[in-house]
């Protein structure tokens, strides 16, 4: 059996492993190479049957639509990014001509998707700029991009992750964003968001609408076990308006004592139900930190994940049943991630029916969407950063995909996703001031706030929130 320290020793390591996943828009993890050669794509064909879904493409119109697609019936289920071919074409046409011949480099921690392949290949024929991935493991992302930088070998696109932020800027990794874009189309860049994550007034990452390299909680759950029992599902509950913590709490209550399974279960401590509060452990204004750690509205957030628990008031969550609990049928719901219902990950294929649905909102019918903070903008000393912007809007963006390329399970799924997009986010961006100077890890923070129990709670978050107190005097002290 494992200990406290070991097991908290082992969420962090699963967290490291997350954000492999997290950031890439679950891009799988590949090792960390000395190569930095250019990926060969093969012939792989255009795929477009699209499993549950036909997919019909109008050449003379230029666009793409989808037959039979699975029912998704809130009135907000549109799926907004869609491929525009003519807007593809347009945006291929005005890439200047002499920017051919460039190649532009990105550092990733992934294998490319074919959808990703397609669109690279594309644009390389259409503007004559080459792309080329550089690959590292996520652990050592940061650490890569520094020796790259000091062999004078910048690569020209770079994230800016949860674990980074904003430390990556403070130690000058990365240019303002202008240095490669020098405009930003409300249309297609998330504003709002970019404008969250600003360092001292100045822009340093994009955020394109609608990307899949942005992680968004969300929930998932058994629908079959729903439908057996006659249990209102989260889904239904959140579409008549009434999904809050309150109807989330009895519904898991009732589905357990129905079902005898565990209500929820989720990774990372369940982490992601603490930011449906809006509110993080720091917050950034005009590049100035501050500790958050006393709010009341982010304590009781904290407190209600550990009243959930079966050390809490409700018992109704076992978060050690995790992932694997859930698909083998051990709990009702699971607090899942956006990336993990695209094809190819973690519920392509299960026993049950899968439904989904977002993290209930505290009170009333506003829902917060719990999101990483995660930025691509230009390294300093990248050579390419003009033609980058452009690859860099090309490649995010979902209205550039190439037809029968789309990564979700099905076209609910992708509305679901899209409607996500629309909602207001919090960002987890205390992450990189608790990693800061590496003695302290923030899956332990996470850990062992949410499994405090209600009566130790505060005396932890008061021990983390002088871990907090002295990393922003360190980052104070070296920056100013």
């Amino acid at each position: 059996m494992l200990n406290a320290k070991n097991l908290s020793k082992m969420i962090s390591m699963l967290l490291a492993i997350c954000m492999l996943f997290t950031f890439a828009g679950c891009g799988k993890a590949v090792s960390d190479t000395s190569s930095d050669e250019q990926i060969n794509y093969g012939d792989e064909d255009y795929e477009i049957d699209d499993g549950d879904d036909t997919v019909v493409v109008d050449k003379e119109n230029k666009t793409t639509k989808r037959n039979n697609a699975a029912s998704y019936n809130n009135s907000n289920t549109k799926h907004t990014f869609t491929i525009d071919e003519t807007k593809k074409e347009s945006f291929l046409e005005s890439v200047p001509k002499n920017l051919s011949g460039q190649e532009v480099s990105i550092l990733v921690w992934w294998n490319p998707f074919d959808y990703e392949k397609k669109k690279w290949e594309r644009f390389t024929a259409a503007t004559g700029i080459k792309i080329k991935p550089i690959y590292v493991t996520g652990d050592a992302y940061l650490q890569r991009l520094a020796s790259l930088k000091a062999a004078g070998n910048s690569p020209d696109i770079a994230a800016i992750t949860s674990g980074t932020y904003p430390s990556a800027i403070m130690q000058n990794y990365f240019q303002p964003l202008s240095a490669g874009i020098k405009n930003y189309d409300p249309a297609v860049y998330d504003v709002d968001s970019m404008n969250l994550l600003k360092w001292n007034g100045v822009q340093y990452g994009a955020i394109i609408k609608g990307t899949t390299y942005i992680t968004m909680g969300l929930m998932v759950f058994n629908a079959d076990v729903f439908k057996k029992y006659g249990v209102k599902d989260p889904n239904a509950l959140w579409q008549e308006g009434n999904w809050n913590w309150d109807t989330f709490v009895s519904t898991a209550s009732e589905i357990q004592k129905k079902s005898n399974l565990v209500g929820l279960t989720a990774d990372y401590q369940g982490f992601r139900l603490v930011q449906t509060c809006g509110e993080d452990a720091v917050t950034i204004k005009n590049g100035k930190i501050s500790n958050n750690t006393s709010s009341k509205t982010y304590r009781d957030a904290y407190k209600w994940v550990n009243d959930l628990q079966m050390i809490g008031q409700y018992k109704v969550a076992d978060f050690s049943l995790n992932l694997a609990g859930f698909k083998a049928g051990k709990s009702a719901m699971y607090v899942g991630e956006n990336w993990s219902l695209q094809k190819g990950e973690r519920f392509e294929n299960t026993s049950f029916t899968l439904g989904y649905a977002p993290l209930p909102s505290p009170k009333g019918k506003q829902i917060t969407i719990p999101s990483d903070a995660q930025l691509w903008g230009f390294p300093v000393g990248a050579k390419h950063t003009t033609a980058a912007g452009y690859v860099l809007e090309y490649w995010q963006n979902p209205a550039f995909n190439e037809v029968g390329n789309e990564i979700w399970l099905n076209d609910s799924v992708a509305a679901f996703c899209d409607w996500m997009w629309s909602q207001p986010k919090s960002f987890k961006i205390s992450q990189g001031i608790i990693n800061y100077g590496g003695d302290y890890e923030w899956g332990t923070y996470a850990y062992e706030c949410a499994s405090a129990g209600k009566d130790k709670l505060d005396s932890t978050m008061d021990k983390w929130s002088g871990v907090i107190d002295s990393n922003i005097k360190k980052i104070s002290k070296e920056f100013g």
